[in-house]
């Protein structure tokens, strides 16, 4: 007989592509398998003292809202009162029993919070539940994080490890979810698609397509890094999402920050999670896994590490940029059902920092205005007015 779980959680982690699937599910949240079972993707957003489940339509269209683009469920922390998150949880669990679906749960930050959920679900009897986790190896993911959230606050990556104490924690973190009674754990790579990964679990007919939160180029960042009014901190990175969903790549090597004394420190951290991992995961998870060379190897780093920390300020990638916006605020403009906006001249190739700095501004406030008008003509003003107000979403 095949195990149905009474709920899905997606679990992150963080920088291992949970914006995609997260955008995914929610322009497709209602999901049936090949096999006629019917899935339902959910979100909660706080308003009026409660959190109100999004689901369905309602789901959609406060995605469509969203400069990201997907909805999800919050993270448990201080800045949240967790026994209103697991109420709102079991809350969508209950319902998925009554109606007979399987609800499906995102939050990129849950990895780290396994005895809570343990504690949650302990209380409510341990029902069925799959977790599902990616991961990339700790190398890159150190990488990944420092451009993500670190370079924001401390530029210098040896600084920020010292400062925030970062440390890889994922395979302790899932190793204790592998202990929670009546709980499935399957962690696959991030690699090559997280979307299409998922929905092979299950059966689903996911778009493979969606690729969000990607790393932004170089010349990109050190924009937003001398410009903060567009990403004041590491957790505002909307405009970065805007960029990628209007505008042509822009070339240059990816973001890259890790030297050679930074692999030699993490291959403790690297050796630990492998042998944790190998210990907690089965070996369909231990193969997806592991077929990433680099987490056995440190051989597939050399490029990287020998080109250097990656350059911010290029001169011959401004023009490229300038033009990708250009391209970008012209599709939005056009999908807004607007005129496009007299654009900045390009600057001459010889033009200093700040003369590029300024016509690359320009554009990115005219992509947050014609990104603007593109999401909310998606949707009536008067539902708009509602969707504000985050109305509980009926049942269907």
């Amino acid at each position: 007989m095949v195990r149905r779980p009474h709920m899905i959680l997606h679990i992150g982690a963080p920088k291992c592509g949970s914006s995609a699937l997260q955008t995914a599910l929610s322009l497709t949240p209602d999901l049936r398998s090949a096999d006629g079972q019917r899935y339902r993707y959910t979100a909660a957003k706080w308003g009026a003292g409660t959190w109100w489940v999004l689901e369905g339509n309602t789901l959609v269209e406060g995605a469509r809202l969203s400069p990201y683009g997907y909805a999800s469920w919050p993270n448990l922390g201080p800045q949240h009162d967790s026994n209103t998150i697991f109420a709102a949880i079991h809350q969508v669990l209950a319902k998925g029993r009554r109606r007979g679906h399987i609800p499906i749960l995102s939050n990129e930050g849950w990895i780290n919070h396994a005895p809570a959920f343990a504690a949650a679900l302990a209380e409510w009897g341990n029902p069925p539940v799959d977790v599902v986790a990616f991961l990339r190896p700790p190398v890159d993911w150190v990488n990944a994080a420092f451009w993500q959230w670190g370079v924001w606050h401390q530029p210098d990556l040896d600084k920020w490890i010292a400062r925030s104490n970062m440390h890889y924690s994922f395979a302790e973190d899932l190793k204790a979810w592998a202990t929670i009674p009546n709980l499935r754990l399957t962690v696959r790579s991030q690699k090559p698609n997280v979307v299409a990964k998922f929905a092979g679990f299950y059966d689903l007919p996911l778009e493979p397509e969606y690729q969000t939160n990607m790393a932004s180029p170089a010349i990109l960042t050190g924009v937003l890094l001398r410009n903060r009014t567009f990403r004041p901190t590491g957790h505002e990175g909307a405009i970065e999402f805007l960029v990628q969903r209007w505008c042509p790549p822009v070339p240059g090597r990816k973001l890259w920050a890790v030297l050679s004394r930074h692999v030699l420190a993490l291959r403790p951290v690297r050796l630990k999670a492998i042998e944790t991992l190998r210990q907690t995961l089965s070996l369909e998870d231990q193969e997806d896994l592991f077929a990433d060379p680099r987490w056995t190897r440190e051989v597939p780093y050399h490029e990287d590490i020998l080109e250097g920390i990656s350059q911010l300020d290029d001169p011959e990638l401004f023009a490229p940029l300038y033009h990708a916006l250009c391209a970008g605020v012209t599709a939005a403009a056009q999908a807004a059902g607007k005129p496009v906006p007299p654009l900045p001249p390009c600057p001459p190739d010889n033009a200093d920092i700040a003369t590029w700095d300024g016509a690359i501004c320009t554009l990115l406030e005219m992509l947050k205005q014609m990104d603007a008008c593109v999401r909310q003509n998606t949707i009536p003003a008067w539902k708009r007015a509602i969707l504000t107000r985050l109305p509980r979403s009926k049942e269907t």
